[in-house]
């Protein structure tokens, strides 16, 4: 049987890379197997670039971590010298985040900032910024802070990092922002299509990922609603219902409103720009893989980009994830013809997470 394998990270726990190579190990026994690790502008978002372009060089730097922590992360600077792929979830993210760390009010995007300023430093003229898992939803105020934007209150005096003190921000001047990045384009690489604000908004969605209570989600939306604003008084463009700007904690919303950046749908061009498409014909079995499969994954997750290639060409899809929101499949179109849970086949959730790959081996074992 020709098996394609398609996975997308298990956040925390397993890279897609990882998972990748685990899958073809066991099928390959049996099988034919190709295997593409995925990325939808999240989690693993340089390995899929460092896959299509070996050559490319990963540049090392000390950053701010969502917490305004120094880390060493890096980002990837491919063989052409003047492209840059900055993952977001490497430098503020999500999955290496510890509960009691979990600061949604405060949580801050400036080290992604650092990152491009350190790109731009490198020689990149075109800078493709990967969004989501991240454990930050500050809108990229912290990220636009890094590179030159002043974040003023009423009485012209800087506001702090961190989401909640942008409830005072009265003005932005983007005028130093844009001096340090004349001549470079920017592509913000979204992994869902929800607006800034709304009732699929960042805080409202992807708000509790990040630790945020009701309380702290309707702050956070006050606070984009005012960050929108603001920006669009010194930009002209409008991040508030801009389809994907909920992206990475709103990182994607800055980095339109602030950078000029164009919005990608992560998945599809990522599909596009590894030719995935042409794959399904030569597969009779199609196989991806999620952390958790729920009603996010329909809002523009790689897997879903998966779906919906395997309908178009009628293959049948094993959907293996670490856990099910069963209410997301109710009436959903796009539902996998199979789906397996690693819980099903561990003692708990704590042992799945830890052993993600061994379960993973054991489940396709059989086919």
């Amino acid at each position: 049987m020709n098996i394609l394998v398609l996975p997308n990270a298990f956040k925390g726990s397993l890279s897609a890379r990882a998972a990748a190579q685990a899958l073809t190990r066991t099928l390959a026994q049996k099988h034919t197997v190709r295997a593409y690790p995925l990325s939808d502008g999240g989690d693993g978002f340089t390995d899929f670039f460092r896959t299509l372009d070996p050559q490319a060089k990963p540049i090392f730097l000390t950053a701010k971590n969502a917490f305004l922590k120094p880390r060493r992360t890096s980002f990837l600077l491919l063989s052409d010298g003047k492209t840059a792929i900055i993952e977001t979830a490497r430098i503020c993210g999500l999955g290496t985040a510890k509960k009691e760390e979990l600061d949604p009010l405060g949580a801050s995007s400036f080290g992604v900032g650092q990152a491009i300023l350190r790109a731009v430093q490198e020689g990149a003229k075109t800078i493709y910024v990967g969004l989501g898992g991240v454990a930050c939803n500050d809108g990229g105020a912290g990220m636009a802070a890094a590179c030159g934007a002043h974040l003023l209150d009423k009485t012209s005096r800087p506001i702090p990092l961190g989401a909640e003190p942008l409830l005072q921000l009265a003005r932005v001047d983007l005028t130093p922002l844009q001096e340090q990045i004349k001549s470079v384009r920017f592509y913000a690489v979204a992994d869902v299509t929800n607006p800034l604000l709304g009732p699929k908004s960042s805080a409202k969605v992807f708000g509790p990922q990040k630790g945020a209570t009701p309380e702290q989600v309707k702050i956070l939306d006050k606070v984009m609603a005012r960050w929108a604003r603001v920006v669009k008084q010194a930009s002209g463009r409008d991040m508030a219902h801009t389809p994907s700007t909920a992206a990475a904690g709103a990182i994607a919303a800055g980095l339109y409103g602030c950078f000029g950046a164009q919005l990608l749908l992560g998945a599809d061009f990522l599909f596009q720009k590894a030719h995935l498409e042409e794959q399904f014909d030569w597969a009779d079995l199609v196989i991806t893989t999620e952390g958790k499969l729920d009603r996010q994954t329909f809002y523009g997750k790689a897997p879903l980009a998966v779906l919906k290639l395997a309908k178009k060409h009628k293959k049948p899809v094993l959907f293996i994830c670490g856990q099910v929101e069963e209410k997301a499949l109710a009436n959903q179109p796009l539902a996998p013809t199979q789906l397996a849970v690693l819980t099903d086949f561990a003692p708990n959730a704590a042992a799945c997470m830890q052993h993600t790959a061994a379960y993973l081996r054991r489940l396709v074992n059989a086919l």
